[in-house]
């Protein structure tokens, strides 16, 4: 991307830039009245955000992500499309969808009247997507950065026939000791544990969720409003979710972490993804013509 242009374009005096970041990508830095932030244009991706009168940012990125073309960045909010987890098709495609590591195209920015900052950024399909994924689509990710994060993803079936995706915004929030850490709002919510031998048992939460071993948990019918609480950093990360009926818990503990090139082996204490998703049973069929929506809204508040 040329940096110039993307200034000269999209850029709002003393708001926000566009810069080249870590691996030489493009990013958009932002910094407003009432809160900074860092996306990536490359995988659509928010890598940090921190409100002005907060003492940490939401979000976790690790030393060692990736930060290269072809390869997804662990850490900030990736967005999982056009299916969450493994290739459905089964044909070797990667893990959680192909536009976490791919161009996105800026489309807007602005500066809103209560203060916030707007940046659009969107993938049409192209001879190239189509080549991983045969439909035709508009996928839109509109990022809200003020005294609260807003990330709205929303899917236009451009083509003549249905299709069905499942999809997911990955977010990894920065913790203070995860063995600490809580997450409110699941009591009573059934989930399917991933980790489990087989990765198919079916439990009922008691309790809030806590991280003694490692945790990947799909729950289901689950509430608008999570949170994480975590005494270390002495906040509450508030989670507000629309347009999803399914979550995503997960933490990889010990031996995962140390099997995964892109993490360091403590950074499991690090972090925790609590994720709004549309996966296993709730698999979203989109009519020619119409766009489905996933959104969630995050913000830091003091215990």
């Amino acid at each position: 991307m040329d940096i110039e242009a993307l200034n000269a374009e999209h850029g709002i005096d003393g708001i926000l830039r566009f810069t080249e970041g870590r691996g030489g990508l493009t990013m958009i830095e932002i910094a407003n009245a009432q809160a900074t932030a860092l996306i990536s244009p490359y995988a659509g991706q928010v890598l940090a955000y921190r409100p002005t009168d907060a003492a940490d940012d939401l979000l976790f990125v690790g030393e060692r992500a990736y930060f290269a073309e072809g390869k997804a960045i662990k850490g900030g909010i990736p967005i999982c499309w056009p299916w969450f987890g493994a290739d459905p098709e089964a044909k070797g495609r990667s893990a959680h969808g192909f536009v976490r590591a791919w161009p996105w195209q800026v489309l807007a920015t602005e500066s809103l009247a209560d203060g916030a900052t707007r940046v659009q950024l969107g993938i049409a399909d192209d001879a190239e997507t189509r080549a991983v994924w045969t439909q035709y689509f508009n996928l839109l990710v509109d990022i809200h950065v003020g005294t609260t994060l807003s990330v709205d993803l929303s899917t236009l079936n451009a083509g003549d026939r249905p299709f069905n995706i499942t999809q997911g915004l990955h977010a990894y929030f920065k913790v203070g000791d995860a063995s600490r850490i809580r997450v409110d709002g699941l009591d009573g919510c059934r989930y399917i544990d991933k980790a489990a031998d087989g990765g198919d048992a079916v439990i009922r939460q008691e309790g809030q969720v806590a991280f003694e071993h490692e945790v990947n948990r799909i729950y289901e019918d689950v509430p608008p409003v999570l949170t994480i609480v975590d005494p270390t950093l002495d906040r509450r990360i508030r989670i507000e979710s629309e347009y999803s009926r399914t979550a995503v818990v997960w933490n990889p503990w010990v031996e995962t972490a140390k099997a995964m090139d892109d993490l360091d082996d403590q950074d499991y204490r690090r972090f925790v993804c609590v994720e709004t998703v549309n996966t296993a049973s709730e698999v979203i069929e989109i009519p020619p013509g119409e766009t489905y929506r996933l959104a969630a809204r995050y913000s830091i508040e003091p215990l």
